[in-house]
């Protein structure tokens, strides 16, 4: 028997985000299940023949909804009540054994949609969402909105028969959440197509220390910069708020670009030194950070702060890098010099590859989750 898959997911499919782990994801996942993906699209991205190519291909069958960012609020108000609509629509299309949301608003759309239902639903929370938006200053907590989002949480997890978690470390609140329910709470870490690193990363252009990804918010990246001037490497930053990062810089020197996702795996090197910084929010306990993977994938070792989800454990446990505890002088260059140790160390390219192959594959991360159906539509 096939199983089917009703897929929500509030990320584009044609976006980045959505492209790497959204699509790639599924398009493994279809090679033995049902899958219709209903996600929601900036303009424009309904159009994308990509997208539009690549879930054909896969057999996987797409309804874009147009994604709305204004007003505030209400325009997710809108979208979820659009995404009920086609919700029950596909449903009607194509009934589904487990309706699979991808964090809060789907995880909405599924509850308020799926009233005497008779499927199963797998809530991939993809972070601890409420508590992400009062860490990044967007909400205030013991707000309104704060309020009704944690109302929701819960409701969530009172419906959810499985839950899926980026990390171990927030396995503990999740079960505290679920009140005792007995149902499957999997980690399935942020994967990425581990071996296009491995093969990409060539190391031209002599080593350097990359920031990769976003700026500002809960990211740390004045400290990345007091880190990459201790180490006195080139410095290179991949991002798209290219103009941000260049004022934070201000005369520090550094190669800072977009790249396309695409390219990324040839800006990485062996001998590079990757960073992956965050402040101390709470939120971060559920936090797996993509660039993690690829920097592990590209052979590269890796500083983090702490209690950022399972990171301390795997840069220290395998010695692929440094957990940076304080931001002093001492403790800049301290990290600093192991971390120049490590890039030196012959053995570090291949423990950092093994890593990443051992964890955060794409094919383990869909085989994971096609387990998981399996186990849910049994139960």
């Amino acid at each position: 028997m096939t199983l089917s898959v009703l897929y929500i997911s509030y990320d584009g499919a044609s976006e980045p985000l959505g492209r790497s782990q959204v699509v790639s994801y599924l398009r493994l996942l279809a090679e033995t299940t049902q899958i219709t993906l209903i996600s929601f699209e900036k303009p424009g991205g309904a159009d994308d023949p990509d997208t539009e190519r690549l879930l054909a291909e896969a057999g996987i069958r797409w309804r874009p909804l147009p994604y709305h960012r204004k007003p505030p609020v209400f325009s997710t108000i809108w979208d979820v009540a659009a995404g009920v609509r086609a919700l029950r629509s596909e449903l009607r299309r194509r009934p589904a054994d487990v309706v699979h949301v991808r964090s809060y608003v789907p995880a909405l759309i599924a509850v308020l949609g799926g009233r005497r239902r008779s499927w199963k639903l797998l809530f991939d929370i993809r972070g601890f969402w409420v508590d992400e938006r009062v860490d990044g200053g967007l909400w205030k907590r013991g707000g309104t909105l704060y309020r009704v989002g944690k109302r929701c949480e819960r409701w969530f997890f009172r419906e959810a028969d499985a839950v899926v978690t980026l990390t171990r470390a927030s396995v503990p609140q999740i079960r505290h959440w679920l009140g005792g329910r007995d149902v499957p709470v999997e980690v399935i870490p942020t994967c990425a197509p581990v071996e296009a690193f491995i093969a990409g990363s060539s190391g031209n252009g002599g080593a350097k220390t990359v920031w990769c990804g976003s700026i500002g918010g809960m990211y740390r990246f004045e400290l990345g910069v007091r880190l990459a001037q201790a180490i006195g490497r080139p410095f290179t930053v991949l991002t798209r708020q290219v103009d941000i990062a260049r004022d934070q810089l201000r005369d520090t020197a550094a190669d800072v670009r977009e790249v396309p996702p695409e390219l990324v795996p040839r800006e990485l090197g062996q001998g590079d030194i990757g960073l992956c910084l965050y402040g101390p929010e709470s939120s971060n306990v559920a936090r797996a950070p993509t660039r993690l993977a690829e920097y592990l994938a590209a052979g590269m070792p890796v500083a983090v702060t702490p209690d950022i989800g399972d990171l301390d454990e795997i840069v220290e446990a395998h010695r692929v890098g440094v957990v940076i505890r304080g931001d002093d002088d001492a403790a800049i260059e301290n990290a600093s010099q192991a971390l120049l140790e490590l890039a030196a160390d012959p053995g570090l390219p291949e423990r950092a590859r093994a890593i990443a192959r051992d964890r955060f594959t794409l094919e383990a991360g869909a085989d994971a989750y096609r387990q998981l159906y399996e186990r849910m539509v049994a139960a």
